[in-house]
């Protein structure tokens, strides 16, 4: 029984580990959202992980600008150093 336990608790984990995080498919999306004459887009794609680590942070504050404002102010400052 032990063992079925541990078992179960690594499967457990290993599958919440995969489930968030910036996937290759998340970051595609930001890549598309990036306007290519204007920004270097790895550069925007790295400043927009590094500012939210996870993914549904990134949803939640733009989704609710008002709420975020200062937030979100200082996404778009960091977003300046990937100006072309």
């Amino acid at each position: 029984m032990k063992s079925f336990f541990t078992l179960f608790c690594c499967l457990s984990i290993l599958t919440l580990a995969s489930c968030g995080g910036w996937t290759e498919e998340r970051k595609k999306t930001i890549t598309d959202k990036c306007d290519a004459d204007l920004y270097d887009c790895n550069c925007f794609l790295q400043k927009t992980m590094e500012t939210f680590p996870e993914p549904d942070q990134y949803n939640t504050t733009l989704e609710n600008e008002g709420a975020n404002q200062q937030k979100v102010d200082t996404y778009w400052k960091s977003l300046e150093g990937c100006m072309k």
